[in-house]
Parts: structure tokens; sequence; C-alpha cells
């Protein structure tokens, strides 16, 4: 049975200059698992809320869209922006009280969703005090509740760190194994799931340029670029690291050699911080150091304290004890990149040089909401790079980025730091920051248990390091990127 189907289906937003969607025709079955992949402003985002008539985005649209699922599940891609309860407990009960369901039936229902989906514990938990992969996990729930046959995610790993990312993984495979829920989900990694999936869907400038299984989809030259590092780099195209890691002695690494620490222009000594005078302490007795003229990363857990640590530095939030020290003027980019924006559009925003060199100058009449996630990135760094700042803090910059884009802000920091600028980046994205960082520093338990050069740290971690680390870590002794083989 055939649950979505679109037929020569094109999608125009109000401002825009081209189509968002082009002629796409495409079907997907009933208990399949779909991964929908592109590039930034692929139209992704587009796709999945047109086959959810609710969600359909203003606009003007051409061709068909068939829905025959009995009930759509969205979950969108930050779950903060779709919670309307204070309390988890709240959050599963909105949609059933919405359909006026008996008390005794909700009730039911709210104990047999938290115990498939494992968050029984906090039902009574406040959302905001949830990390990005319970946050996740909640989302999903919520949105599953109504007995939904299809669900549909937006970039659901986009903020989630690797543990998180691989449960949110496993409970989707599970939704749609156990329960025979059709998944379709859009993300810029496959890694972890690509094998899990049926097949993968790929866009670009809105249109369909590939729909194949995964393991046919990675013999394509044209789509390999969209598989991780350990698919291109083997011959044999492995879809997991399970099966690369044999195929991974061929592999040699560049020697290194650890090299003396440059100029620190940000320091931390014994800085301590809690959001209130009862809650527990997030940054506690922490010492850090950045450096002038390098990319400095830092890495940890979700609710580790990575975005407090970075709003520290940056003057946001003071802490009740310690000392932070910056040596020139800092320029900091939040998580949620909306807050920079104050025009109704791009071109208000930004210049048209700036929007061509962040690859926004098709977008100068649209709205900054209207642009999709990566786009928004770009918009947020364009508008910090007319500040003349020594020290760039940037919190999870590559979120929504595809990997073409994701080069180019490489290429960025890269020239910034190149300028003698000082760079410190928050990320989840340990592939990224294994191809672009000089020093890393892991957050755990408040403190900053390991900080120095990229190789150094990334080979000393086990589960927050790169995907090339875990295939060579049998045989080599710190590569963690790419240019670090020889």
């Amino acid at each position: 049975m055939v649950l979505f189907k679109t037929e020569d289906l094109s999608f125009t937003y109000p401002t825009a200059d081209k189509k968002a969607l082009n002629n796409v025709s495409l079907e997907i079955k009933a208990g399949e698992l779909v991964l929908l992949m592109g590039k930034t402003g692929s139209g992704k985002s587009t796709l999945l809320r047109m086959l959810k008539k609710e969600l359909s985005p203003a606009g003007t649209v051409q061709g068909k869209v068939i829905n025959n699922s009995r009930a759509t599940a969205f979950v969108q891609q930050n779950p903060d922006t779709s919670f309307v309860s204070q309390k988890v407990r709240g959050e599963l009960a909105f949609a059933l009280e919405n359909q006026s369901i008996n008390n005794d039936i909700i009730a039911v229902k709210i104990g047999e969703t938290a115990s498939f989906f494992n968050i029984t514990q906090m039902l009574d938990s406040d959302v905001n005090t949830l990390s990005g992969g319970e946050k996740a996990t909640v989302a999903v729930a919520a949105a599953m509740i109504c007995d939904a046959d299809a669900l549909l995610l937006d970039e659901p790993f986009a903020q989630l760190d690797p543990k998180s990312t691989q449960q949110l993984i496993s409970l989707i495979k599970r939704v749609n194994g156990e329960l025979g829920v059709t998944v379709l989900l859009s993300c810029h990694s496959c890694e972890g799931i690509a094998d899990l999936c049926d097949r993968i869907i790929f866009l670009e400038n809105g249109s369909v340029i590939g729909n194949d299984t995964p393991k046919k989809a990675a013999e394509n030259q044209m789509l390999l670029r969209f598989f991780p590092a350990y698919t291109q780099l083997l011959e044999s195209r492995p879809l997991n690291v399970k099966d690369a890691i044999p195929r991974a002695s061929e592999l040699r690494e560049k020697p290194f050699a650890k090299a003396p620490a440059p100029q620190a222009s940000v320091t931390a000594k014994g800085i301590t911080f809690a959001y209130g005078k009862r809650e527990r302490d997030i940054l506690s007795s922490l010492d850090y150091e950045a450096y002038k003229g390098k990319i400095n990363a830092i890495i940890g857990a979700n609710g580790s304290g990575k975005t407090t640590l970075l709003k520290a530095l940056a003057g946001i939030k003071k802490c009740y004890a310690g000392k932070v020290r910056l040596i020139g003027k800092a320029a900091y980019m939040p998580q949620d990149v909306r807050y920079l924006f104050t025009a109704d559009t791009v071109a208000q925003e930004i210049e048209t040089e700036a929007a061509e060199k962040f690859g926004l100058a098709k977008q100068l009449n649209q709205h900054p909401y209207d642009l999709s996630g990566g786009q928004m990135q770009k918009l947020a760094l364009a508008i910090l790079s007319r500040q003349n700042f020594d020290i760039l803090l940037l919190d999870e910059p590559t979120k929504g980025l595809d990997y073409e884009n994701t080069q180019s802000l490489k290429a960025y920091l890269k020239g910034l730091a190149m300028q003698g600028k000082t760079v410190i980046l928050v990320s989840h994205d340990i592939d990224f920051v294994s191809e672009c960082a000089d020093y890393v520093a892991f957050l755990a338990d408040g403190i900053i248990a390991a900080l120095g050069e990229r190789r150094e740290i990334l080979s000393s971690l086990n589960f927050y390091t790169s995907s090339v680390r875990r295939i060579t870590k049998p045989y080599l002794k710190s590569a963690s990127s790419v240019e670090d083989l020889l």
C-alpha cells in the first residue's frame, strides 16, 4: 500500500525567486523507513511539511500530494519550538485532551506510551530540565500517542550528541519495526542509520536526483558525498562501522608530534555557575584556555554544560565564582540563531556582497524565518561577520548544514584563525571537529576533563570521537580525520 505519493509536485514560497520543490514525484509505501537527504535548502523540510496538510507552508503549489495515512505525526527539528506544556505528562496529554478523550483513557495511553518510550521516570519533570536526547524522545512520544501510522522527522539528530543520536536511532528502529509505523526522516548525515533504511531519497535544488537502496546509492559516485567518511574511503563502501573496521587495516596515518601551546586569548579560572541558588552547579571550579589564531572546540554530552560555558565566556552568564579573561572583543552566535534576526528580509539583514560570500544571494527577498535551518546558520554568520571581533564564539555552527556548506564553514573558520582570530565552537558534530579544530576540550561533570591538540584528545576518547577514529583505532595511533591519513 502506498501511504504517501506526490505527482509532479512543485512549490514556491511567496517571496522566493525560485521553486523550493520542482516536479517531485515519489512514493512512500506503508511500513517503510525512508531517509531524505540533500544540501541545505534542497527542499527536504518543505517536502516533509507538504506531506502533512496542516503544516503545509503558504505559497504556490502545483501537482498533487496524496496522504493515505490514518494519522501522520510530525516532529520538528527543534523540539523546544513544539512543546506546549511545562511538564512531560502535560505534553503527552495535550493532543489527547484536544480530542476530548476521557481522562481514564488518557491515563492509560500516557502510561502505555511512557512505558514504550522508556520515559516513565520523567513524566513529572519540567520539559526545560531535560537533555537534548530526552527532549527528542518526549517529542516523538507526544507525536505518536494518538496512534499515528506515519512519522515524519525533520533533522531529528541536529542537536544531539553521539550517544543521544544512537539512542534516538534505536527508538526510530523500534517504532518502525515493532509498531509497523512508516517513517520518513530528513538529515544531512546518514551515519548509524543508512543500513537500517529501506531507501534513501536525495534532493537537490528541489528535485529528486536519487531514489534507491542505501547499498546501491553508495555505489553511485554522484551520491557518495552524502555518506560517512568510511563509506567514501573504503572501496567496499561499508554502511556502518562494524563492516568498515576489518577493511580499515589498509589505511596508514601521517606522523603526529605534539606542539607547544600557543598564546591563550581566553582564560577561565575556577568558574562556577548554577541556574538557581538551590540548583546543582552546571560548571564547577572549571579551568579552561582557548588559543589565539586557533580553532578551539568544546565537546561533551547533552546537558554537560557546553552552552553554559560558552555563554559564561561571552559574558552572557555571570558566574558566582571564578574569573573569565578575554583579550579582545568577542562576538557570540547562539544555538537558536533566530535571536540575531531583526529585519523582514535577508537583504535588510546583510549586504549583497555578504549574501554572495555566504551563499545567500538567491534568498535576498526571503524572510529570515522562511530559510532552511542551514541557511539560517549562514545568515547568522554573515551578520556576525560585520562585527570587528577578535574572538568568535559559536554554539553548534554546523546544525542544519550539509557536507558542502560544512566544508565552506571550515574554510571560513580556518581563514579567521589565519588572521589571528580566536574561534571557540561548541559542537556535537565530532566529524566536523576532527576536520576543523586545532584544540579540543572535553567537558564532563562540570569540568574540563581533557584539553589538548585535536588528535591527542580524540584518540583518547572511545565514544565522543570521529568516525575515522572508530574504524582506525585497532590499527592507527591517533588518526581522527581523513586529513590525518596518508
